[in-house]
């Protein structure tokens, strides 16, 4: 699970959200994994120095959007970031961290404990290879594969000069829509949201206004989860909706092959995933 894949572009695991965007990079590096080409994805990012109130509602919109399937991208900063990568964790669902420096690194250090939670629930993942330092420039550059591979961006608190316009731009750029939440209009974290909202950002009041981009009701089945724990959950957020040859688990897992086929016939069994050819088995979606 530890280790760390080279994946150029011309390998079919390749992102394709990755393969369309402007200055698309030659090679990724990953832990964990990659989403689903079918995952519902939101980048939610801010100020480093987020408030109290900030990283709350972060960790909030993260939490809710994660119980409908939804998954989580961002950049594992200080404040929002962090608060974001949280929230979906205790949402129980998939978080995905585009660092700006190689993913052997934890930058900041003091995440090291959210560093390896996400590489067993999603993925860290960087373009930058192993050893390379985080560098300025390397955040400013990492900023539109966060967009990338986000379907909706949130921002919740920015400075009125802040690097995290760079992000919105990048996500603009690429033909995403950007959602804000806003804030109070003598606090200079809210300055920058609440300067996008005046030039046109989408209004995000809660899970709701993000929701209904994807066709999603609040309050029905759609919240609906596998209720899995250890192994099971791993196996089954290893899955895809196409298939996956039970060899391929092993290597990325490292759950023994005895083990891993017994787990596997107990979930088909349970409803949790199904076999659709000889050692192939793609999840079930709730």
């Amino acid at each position: 699970m530890n280790r760390i894949e080279e994946i150029p572009a011309f390998d079919s695991r390749f992102p394709e959200r990755l393969r369309e965007i402007p200055e698309s990079p030659g090679c990724i590096y990953l832990k964990g994994r990659l989403p689903d080409p079918v995952e519902m994805t939101v980048g939610i990012i801010g100020a480093r120095d987020g408030t109290e109130y900030g990283k709350m509602v972060a960790r909030t919109l993260a939490k809710e959007l994660s119980e409908y399937g939804i998954s989580i991208i961002s950049g594992m900063a200080y404040g929002i970031d962090t608060a974001a990568h949280e929230g979906a964790l205790l949402g129980g669902g998939k978080t995905y961290a585009v660092l700006g420096c190689g993913v052997d690194i934890c930058y900041p250090a003091i995440n090291r404990k959210l560093y390896s939670k996400i590489q067993e629930e999603g993925g860290i993942i960087s373009e930058y290879p192993k050893g390379s330092p985080p560098l300025p420039h390397h955040f400013v550059a990492r900023n539109r594969l966060i967009a990338g591979l986000s379907d909706i961006l949130i921002v919740v608190e920015a400075k009125e000069r802040s690097g995290t316009f760079i992000t919105v731009d990048r996500a603009l750029e690429q033909g995403k829509q950007v959602f804000v939440v806003p804030g109070r209009i003598t606090d200079p974290l809210s300055r920058g949201c609440n300067r996008l909202l005046m030039e046109g950002a989408s209004l995000c009041l809660s899970k709701e206004d993000i929701l209904s981009c994807f066709s999603i009701e609040a309050g029905k089945d759609n919240e609906k989860k596998p209720n899995l724990k250890g192994e099971e959950k791993r196996i089954y957020n290893a899955l895809d909706l196409e298939g996956k040859h039970i060899d391929a688990l092993y290597k990325e897992l490292g759950i023994p092959l005895q083990s891993l086929y017994s787990i596997l016939v107990k979930m088909e069994i349970e409803g949790y995933c199904e076999c659709i050819s000889s050692s192939y088995y793609r999840k079930k979606k709730f």
